[in-house]
């Protein structure tokens, strides 16, 4: 028992430790040793001594060439699959040429059907015009009847005040032997059929008048008597027509809106959509079609807030691009934007805070040097620094 418990208290230790020591061996061994890396371009220069300015007051920023007024993000107007691409990269256009058509068919036969509507509406309002004249020759027989109808009145009265007129005659006759009652009666039958015709010819003005009434009131409805201004028929049948026009040229809108055109004269700097593939109706990040102005390459340089006090439009600025520290442009300045942004172009350094913001500045780049043809390239800028210390 006495061996078993030393080998326990002692033995038992040194075989851990020494397994401990040997593992630590194997992980110091074994460890990864990242290789040294390069840098992936040479580090950015300050200005040479021999450029006779100052070193120590210069402002270091980041610009990104772009054509004059910025690129321009083209996209589709409306959602569906791309029928054509009418230009290719590097191709001049002019503003309103084509870049690339959306499917056309639903679009052209929704103007046909619209088209139709028009037709129909205009027919439509040609047939209620048309019916016009006969109208108004109705209302001017109801006239002629109205007018025939007041003189039939006054035959009728005529005749009845001679009939009445004869009674009275015969009525006045004191010797009963003088005329014949046969002839009075006679006279009196006479009278009194008069009398009725006066009052069938004073219905008969009374049923031209109604038809007159009619007929005025039917012709209103398409036109009126005294100006010939349209009535509410018509009036109705035009609005139909007008609303059948619009129907169509919102139609022939929507279908030009499927033919996406350029809205400038420059140059096609990327194309990012092909025959057959899906157009949607947002603003992509790279834009379905690129295109750029024409005139100088500009260069849009970012000067952090906290060197905004030291940086003067005059100050003499040059560029260089990544890659080639040597070169030197010159910079033309165009215009500062007033309006400080939040910094979007992030170097990467683990100092650097997401929050900083920028005072953009866009310089031209002379139109004899290599850079000028590049868009999207970035370049180390540096300013002349107006006053204080970096």
């Amino acid at each position: 028992m006495s061996r078993r418990s030393k080998l326990l208290t002692f033995g038992l230790p040194l075989i851990g430790g020494a397994a401990m020591l040997a593992g630590t061996g194997m992980v110091v061994e074994n460890r990864p040793v990242a290789p040294e890396e390069l840098p992936p371009r040479p580090p950015t220069t300050s200005p040479a001594v021999s450029d006779g300015i100052d070193v120590s007051r210069f402002i270091g920023a980041i610009g990104i060439s772009e054509p004059r007024g910025e690129a321009i993000l083209i996209a589709a107007h409306t959602s569906g699959v791309v029928e054509s691409v009418a230009v290719a990269v590097g191709d001049e256009v002019a503003a309103g040429d084509a870049l690339f058509i959306v499917e056309r068919s639903r679009a052209e036969a929704e103007v046909a059907l619209r088209r139709a509507d028009v037709i129909v509406a205009e027919g439509e309002l040609a047939s209620l015009r048309s019916i016009i004249p006969p109208l108004r020759a109705g209302v001017r027989s109801a006239q002629a009847g109205v007018a025939s109808a007041a003189a039939d009145i006054r035959v009728a009265e005529a005749d009845l005040a001679d009939r009445e007129n004869l009674v009275r005659i015969a009525e006045s006759v004191a010797d009963p032997r003088a005329i014949a009652a046969e002839e009075v009666d006679r006279r009196r039958f006479a009278a009194s059929q008069a009398e009725a015709r006066v009052a069938t010819a004073v219905a008969g003005s009374a049923e031209a008048e109604a038809r007159l009434i009619e007929a005025e009131a039917q012709l209103a409805r398409y036109a009126a008597a005294d100006s010939g201004a349209d009535g509410p028929e018509i009036i109705a049948a035009r609005a139909r027509v007008t609303s059948a026009q619009r129907e169509l040229d919102q139609a022939k809108a929507d279908l030009a809106l499927l033919t996406v055109r350029s809205p400038v004269a420059g140059r096609v700097l990327q194309v990012n959509i092909r025959a057959g593939e899906f157009a949607p109706a947002s603003v992509p990040s790279e834009g379905l079609v690129v295109i750029g102005r024409g005139g100088p390459v500009h260069l849009r340089v970012e000067i952090d807030e906290v060197d905004i006090a030291r940086f003067s439009p005059g100050s003499r600025a040059w560029a260089s691009p990544r890659g080639d520290a040597g070169q030197r442009i010159d910079l033309q300045l165009a215009y500062v934007e007033p309006l400080v942004v939040p910094k979007a172009n992030l170097s990467g350094r683990t100092s650097e805070r997401v929050d900083t913001r920028v005072l953009q500045a866009v310089y031209e780049i002379d139109a004899g040097t290599a850079a000028a043809s590049s868009i999207g390239q970035q370049f180390d800028v540096y300013i002349e620094a107006s006053g204080g210390t970096p």
